[in-house]
């Protein structure tokens, strides 16, 4: 027998919590795997890297996208403690009712069900206690496996600092529901005459950087819908309104819900479109706009050298780019996707391929981009799940 200090180590560490071993999985799995029994800040970093084809490659974003990130939630005495220090008031003069059990917990907080003194049913975000202190601990010890990645050929690509560093940009947004708060009064403007979306309505009064209070929204998820299709909903108005929504989005509003999966999407009376979770959203300028635009018209007009000039001018390419073989495969791109019918145009297909094509040449996009891409490509899944299905919901 094998005496030695690893003897048996392995086994414990490629075995999942039931004992059933992972090693048969692909690594993609084995990764996904791994950050979920790591906790909350890696579930956080495996969700970024979900939104960053270009670093992590399609098959591992596409992997992580499958990330739950359930926790246990924190002791009804603690989150009282902590509304009614943030809030400055007992929880009796804030609420009329509260309900102590969690509705849901996910990495860096958890959801309560709540009825204001009006009658209004709220639902309340609260932070995990001391998650910012164990997010901080976490950050450490990754910044310091990025600097060792670094030195690795094979994680070079990956380029583990620069993630770490959007990492740590987009945890400090994310552990500020005041951020959140401001995200969803905007929404509430820009969407403000369009009655086939609704926008949750915060309470500010209520609100601070630790405890988010907004109207409950009442409907069915569309996770659910998905599931279990139930009669009598007209599948294709609310596949067109979403759709449209998601479009007004990104093209007139230039500021966007950046997580649109089925989760955080209701469909409620009349078809009308609730979306939640704003923790998540990319913004577009002007400039950015602007690229947009050129290579759109790139595309359209199989312009291979000027779409390729667009990449290297939007991404960081890397010194020793081999800018011809380059222009080669984006030609070779062009020439598939554009003999393909408009009305069978393989949209999500076209940006994961041309996504894939860059990190191929280790050009790094900047994070609105990829987040962009990243939302199109759900929201194309959504709609030929809706096409697909359609005929079934009549």
């Amino acid at each position: 027998m094998d005496q030695s200090p690893g003897a048996g180590v392995l086994p414990r560490i490629c075995s999942r919590p039931r004992g059933t071993s992972i090693a048969r999985h692909r690594w993609e799995t084995r990764l996904r795997l791994a950050f979920s029994e790591l906790g909350p800040t890696f579930i956080k970093l495996g969700q970024l890297l979900s939104t960053r084809p270009d670093l992590a490659g399609v098959a591992l974003s596409e992997e992580l996208q499958q990330l739950q990130a359930n926790a246990p939630a924190d002791p009804p005495d603690a989150v009282r403690k902590m509304i009614e220090a943030e809030l400055k008031r007992p929880l009796g003069e804030l609420f009329a009712e509260f309900e102590a059990a969690a509705m849901a917990s996910a990495s860096i907080g958890q959801v309560h069900r709540a009825r204001l003194h009006s009658g209004e049913k709220v639902v309340i975000k609260v932070l995990h206690t001391d998650i910012e202190k164990k997010v901080a601990v976490d950050m450490e010890i990754l910044a310091g496996l990025a600097q060792l990645a670094e030195r690795v050929p094979e994680y070079q690509n990956y380029r583990p600092r620069a993630v770490v560093a959007e990492f740590q940009r987009a945890m400090h947004r994310e552990l500020d529901f005041g951020r959140e708060l401001r995200n969803l009064q905007q929404f509430a403007r820009d969407f403000s005459d369009n009655p086939t979306v609704h926008i949750p309505r915060p309470h500010e009064e209520l609100s601070t950087k630790r405890v988010l209070t907004m109207e409950m929204v009442e409907g069915m998820k569309m996770s659910e819908i998905i599931q279990s299709p139930p009669p009598g909903v007209n599948l294709v108005e609310i596949a067109q309104r979403g759709a449209a929504i998601c479009l007004e989005m990104i093209f007139d509003n230039g500021f966007y819900h950046a997580d649109p999966h089925p989760g955080n999407i209701l469909v409620m009376e009349n078809n009308v479109i609730g979306l939640l979770d704003f923790g998540m959203v990319g913004r577009i300028d002007e400039r950015l706009h602007d690229d947009l635009g050129e290579m759109l018209l790139a595309l359209g007009d199989q312009d291979a050298e000027h779409l390729t000039s667009l990449i290297i001018r939007v991404g960081k390419a890397p010194a020793n780019l081999d800018r011809s073989s380059l222009a080669l495969d984006i030609t070779d791109f062009l020439a598939h996707y554009s003999s393909q019918p408009l009305d069978q145009f393989d949209l999500s297909g076209a940006l994961r391929e041309i996504t894939e094509l860059i990190r191929r040449y280790n050009i790094m996009l900047p994070a609105r981009i990829a987040m962009l891409i990243k939302a199109l490509i759900t929201l194309e899944a959504r709609l030929n799940w809706s096409a697909r299905n359609s005929a079934s919901w009549k």
